[in-house]
């Protein structure tokens, strides 16, 4: 049902729920992105405003936000396929969005929970490294406390700590 109720950012700013308020990062990646909240339809339309590929600066990019539990009737639009319903223990802890351009980026990190992935739009690459017994060194993971669960290691220095680590990559 998404797919025809939201056939772009425009279609999707002209809903009611659409005035919520979300939290919209402005930066290379959320460890160096200040934080503004604006409604969501004042970010759709600017995201409308992007050429295809096209990647803007700054960027910007709504994060991990339980935008379906603010905005139910969108979760309506949304259908849980029935093998993931049926995973695990059967509940859903939660549903996060992320809506950004080309070019957004979130940095190497362990999520805490497992997760369902699905691109809707565009394409998304991810990197898949096996745990280690040094990954508190290996990985840089910062000392923020928000934020330990993230590495500051940069994934595509060749030179870098992560360089000799094989993984899995997909688009």
């Amino acid at each position: 049902p998404a797919f025809a109720s939201w056939p772009d950012f425009r279609a999707l700013s002209q809903r009611e729920d659409a005035q919520q308020i979300v939290p919209v990062e402005f930066g290379a990646n959320y460890m160096e992105a200040e934080r503004n909240e604006l409604p969501l339809s004042f970010y759709l339309d600017y995201l409308t405003h992007i050429e295809p590929g096209e990647t803007p600066e700054p960027l910007s990019y709504m994060a991990q936000y339980p935008l379906f539990d603010e905005c139910p009737s969108m979760l309506a639009d949304i259908a849980t396929p029935e093998w993931l319903a049926s995973t695990g223990r059967g509940d859903r802890y939660q549903t996060m969005a992320w809506i950004g351009p080309a070019g957004t980026v979130s940095p190497l990190h362990c999520d805490p929970y497992h997760n369902a992935f699905a691109q809707v739009v565009g394409s998304k690459r991810i990197r898949m490294y096996a745990p280690g017994p040094d990954d508190h060194t290996r990985l840089l993971l910062s000392t923020d406390p928000l934020q330990k669960n993230t590495s500051t290691a940069d994934v595509f220095d060749p030179t870098g700590p992560l360089s000799d680590l094989p993984y899995i990559e997909a688009l």
